[in-house]
């Protein structure tokens, strides 16, 4: 079987102790209408952190700094035979003034107890979020599988012992 693969990224934006979210639109062919941080695809050779900064400035219109790694894996979905590898990345607003383009979704500011009570937040968020947004050092990995959209079906946190 040929594997279908794509390396991206999420950034939490970090702003007096809220996160800039991104409510995707409803006619994305992937996770359509799902609440998930900005971010998106890694381009050929080019650098994790290069990247988060790039996709932040064109998804928000906001520049970036002090980032920080917090989880890496993969999820894949079934319904469109599509591996993804990625990294949740935490960063703080360094300036700039939000804009999205109307095709990406909306974008909103949310406390981590807020996040955590949206309905249609990434199924893998909801067991990784206490990580992604600790203080802690710790990188974590997991691997989750998808069935159809946001119907996750399969999750794994690995063990780094």
């Amino acid at each position: 079987m040929k594997r279908n693969i794509s390396v991206t990224l999420e950034c939490f934006v970090k702003k007096g102790g809220k996160y800039l979210m991104l409510h995707r639109n409803k006619k994305k062919k992937i996770m359509p209408d799902v609440w998930m941080a900005p971010g998106g695809k890694r381009e050929f050779n080019e650098g994790l952190f290069e990247c988060a900064r790039r996709e932040i400035l064109e998804e928000t219109g906001l520049t970036i700094k002090n980032l920080e790694i917090k989880a890496t894996g993969n999820a894949y979905l079934k319904d469109v035979n599509l591996e993804l590898y990625f990294h949740f990345l935490v960063a703080d607003y360094a300036g700039g003034r939000v804009s999205v383009q109307k095709e990406d979704g909306e974008l909103a500011w949310m406390t981590p107890n807020k996040i955590s009570r949206q309905t249609n937040l990434l199924a893998e968020l909801r067991e990784v979020l206490p990580y992604v947004l600790s203080n802690k050092e710790r990188v974590i990995s997991y691997k989750a599988v998808y069935e159809k959209g946001n119907h996750m079906i399969a999750f794994q946190l690995e063990d780094s012992v």
